[in-house]
């Protein structure tokens, strides 16, 4: 069982784009054996062992990362690092049309359809390779997202997005919720979806994956019950205490009330929405300021606390 001692295991291996062609970005972290020498991810210095080997101990856990909207591939490297030192592989896709380069598709139908099929497709790649998938253990996969990367991994669960409730909500509170009604699918969209599956849902079920943990997930509003029967794999959801982003009622308290009993949910004191993206630089604190706010903890406060309910929800569903 991976090691959640102060003492980390092993070092943080750290490999950028694994593949010869990427269809899409990816960073890889890993337990490694290997002096770490100082990195900047976006500007936000930390230590790996770049391109370090794989350390033995293996095979190692899987967690597999969806970043949010318009985020990169590199969010969550504090997360990572700290689980690659304990034991754990983590590899992070950058979703096409919804990162901080190209975000032309966010918020939109064509994600809500994109992202969970290039999750999957990491994991056919990275099981494809064979430098790396010798080193994972293929029944403990976990996918972790945050905000859309959080509803992403829901679908991965077996959640079948309701995109009919996403229009319902939006004829209403279009002008309220802007953040989820500004690209609300059309009739045809509900049309072609009902064509394809019987009726107005996004299925995505990647039945490798076999434990989840949400955090802030965005998208409440397309979620219902029918939308999760039959759902039953270990679920973590951490909630921002303020979500300034996302409107609590129909997002945070949506998603309690239809796992209450399947999921464990713990809010996290004094975490904004943005308090689980990287620890704001300079740049990112002058140009965009809305990134960088928090409720009453410093930001490390919070990873620290992120870290740790991570680690111990992935040690004991991953046990063995």
């Amino acid at each position: 069982m991976p090691d959640t001692q102060d003492k980390p295991a092993y070092s943080a291996g750290f490999r950028d784009r694994i593949f010869d062609k990427d269809p899409f970005p990816l960073a890889l972290w890993y337990p490694a054996v290997g002096e770490e020498t100082p990195v900047r991810h976006m500007g936000v210095a930390s230590k790996v062992a770049r391109n370090a080997e794989f350390a033995l101990g293996g095979p190692f856990p899987l967690v597999i990362i969806s970043h949010g909207s318009e985020g990169h591939r590199f969010v969550h490297f504090w997360l990572a690092e700290h689980l690659a030192r304990r034991g754990y592989i983590v590899a992070a896709p950058q979703h096409e049309g919804d990162n901080y380069i190209d975000a032309g598709d966010a918020r939109s139908l064509t994600i809500i359809e994109r992202r969970p099929f290039e999750v999957s497709q990491a994991l056919d790649l990275i099981l494809a390779r064979e430098d790396i998938a010798p080193h994972i253990d293929q029944g403990r996969i976990t996918a972790l997202g945050h905000s859309a990367g959080g509803a992403t991994v829901l679908k991965l669960a077996g959640w079948q997005f309701d995109a009919g409730e996403w229009q319902r909500y939006c004829e209403i509170n279009h002008e309220s919720d802007r953040v989820i009604c500004e690209f609300v699918p059309g009739d045809h969209d509900l049309n072609r979806l009902a064509g394809s599956h019987g009726a107005p849902i996004v299925p995505a079920r990647d039945g490798r994956i076999s434990a989840i943990i949400a955090i802030a997930p965005a998208f409440g509003v397309a979620a219902t019950p029918a939308g999760f029967e039959g759902v039953d794999i270990p679920m973590l959801v951490i909630e921002a205490d303020t979500d300034e982003v996302l409107l609590h009622d129909v997002n945070a308290a949506r998603f309690r009330e239809l796992l209450r009993g399947r999921a464990r949910f713990v809010r996290v004191k004094g975490a904004g929405h943005y308090s689980f993206l990287p620890p704001c630089t300079e740049y990112i604190a002058q140009n965009f300021p809305h990134l960088c706010r928090d409720f009453g903890r410093e930001r490390h406060q919070i990873h620290d606390s992120v870290k740790q309910l991570v680690a111990h929800f992935l040690d004991r569903v991953h046990a063995g």
